[in-house]
Order: C-alpha cells, then sequence, then structure tokens
C-alpha cells in the first residue's frame, strides 16, 4: 500500500530530516511512528502525502510512484488519502454536518449521495446527535471525531495522522484512538505520527522508532522506548 525506497529529505541550509528510511505498509496495517520532536515523524507523513518532495529515494501510495507525480495530479493523490492533524482544521462557520460534507462536495458527489453517506460516518464517530453543531459548541475531543469524519468519509484506502491526539487529555485521547482502530479494521490502513508512549504501548501495533531522521527500530508491538532509555 505504501513503500518508501532510501528516502532522503534534505532543507534549504543542509537540515536533514529525513535520512535514507525504507518501509514497506502492507493494505490494512496500522503504524505509529515515533521518536522526540525533529526525529522526522512530520516530514515523513508530508512527504507521503506529496507536501514535500524528497530529495533522494521514490515513494509508492497504491502502487503510484508519488515521487514522479505531475503536480496537477497532486489533488487526486490525496482523493485516497484521508488526514487527520493535530490542530483541527474544522471551517468555524460550518455546521459539523457541513464540515463532513464538504469533502464529498469537493469531490463532486451528488446530494443524494452526501447526505447519508455523512450520516453513516457521524454515526460511526459517535456524533449523529450533534449534526447541527458548529465546532465552537464542541469540546476538542468532539471536534477531533469531526476531523476524523470528514478523513474518513470518502472511504479512503489510506488514512495519515500527524499527533491526533496531542491537544487531547489522556481520556479523550483513549476514545480517539478506539476510532482509529475501528476505521483500521474496516481495511483502511493507518499511519500515525505520535509522541504518546501510552496509546502506543495500549494498542500494540508495528511501530517505526526514528532518530535524527533514521529509523532506528520497526517491529510489531513491544514497549516504546525512546533512544537512550533504559
Amino acid at each position: 500500500m505504501i513503500r518508501l525506497e532510501d528516502v532522503t529529505k534534505v532543507y534549504e541550509g543542509g537540515t536533514v530530516a529525513v535520512r535514507d528510511v525504507s518501509l514497506d505498509i502492507p493494505k490494512g496495517e496500522f503504524v505509529f511512528l515515533v521518536g522526540p520532536s525533529g526525529s522526522g515523524k512530520s516530514t515523513l507523513i508530508r512527504l507521503m502525502l506529496r507536501e514535500e518532495a524528497v530529495t533522494r529515494g521514490t515513494i509508492y501510495v497504491a502502487g503510484k510512484d508519488i515521487t514522479a507525480l505531475p503536480a496537477w495530479k497532486v489533488p487526486y493523490l490525496r482523493r485516497s488519502i484521508g488526514t487527520v492533524f493535530q490542530d483541527f482544521k474544522l471551517l468555524p462557520n460550518k455546521t459539523v454536518f457541513e464540515n463532513v460534507a464538504f469533502a464529498l462536495e469537493v469531490l463532486g458527489r451528488p446530494r443524494s449521495v452526501i447526505g447519508p453517506q455523512v450520516e453513516q460516518v457521524l454515526e460511526l464517530v459517535g456524533l449523529a446527535d450533534k449534526a447541527e453543531r458548529y465546532p465552537r459548541q464542541l469540546s476538542g475531543g468532539e471536534q477531533q471525531r469531526v476531523s476524523i469524519a470528514r478523513a474518513f468519509v470518502n472511504r479512503p484506502p489510506i488514512m495519515l495522522c500527524d499527533e491526533p491526539t496531542g491537544n487531547l487529555d489522556p481520556a479523550t485521547s483513549v476514545g480517539i484512538m478506539k476510532l482509529l482502530d475501528r476505521i483500521n479494521r474496516t481495511g483502511t490502513t493507518i499511519v500515525m505520527a505520535t509522541h504518546d508512549h501510552a496509546i502506543v504501548d495500549a494498542m500494540q501495533r508495528r511501530v517505526v522508532q526514528l532518530s535524527n531522521g533514521v529509523v532506528i527500530r520497526d517491529e510489531v508491538a513491544g514497549r516504546y522506548e525512546t533512544v537512550g532509555e533504559q
């Protein structure tokens, strides 16, 4: 589903954000990218989204070499990738229903399809009763559920999540992770960058640990230890 081959990203000024990273993420897997701030987690997410261009190496998403993708085709690539970020990025003047529906409207889906799909995904994330509320009327956890609903409403084969629990308290984070787990079990491949040790320990999924842009550990389950920890 996603494959990185010897991927390196060097920013202007010579900062190496990612160095010689090779990963193979099969369809339906749930992968955590872990490591301290500046380790390269968010850069990898942006590279997979083609928000950044690689300096060297190749990235395949759903069998396509996205490093060679012309700029005009990038929006089409992103139709098959749901994204969830630390800041919820909701439209403040649209209701919960409208925020989620917007993701389908930009794809040109007919109204007859949008309504039922939005209702279904709001039921999935537990917000069917808050469809007419505005983001300002929701808690942080509820806002993140809306952003997850928006990312998933088109049933993308891949979801990329960058610190989706970063602004949430531990109890709320647990609920968000249960929701992502449920989505993953429908067959959606999820790659999630996080620095939350407790979440990683609890989920017992594949962990890719980065340090200074280099993969130093790649294993399924097991406890997450930061570099230098005993």
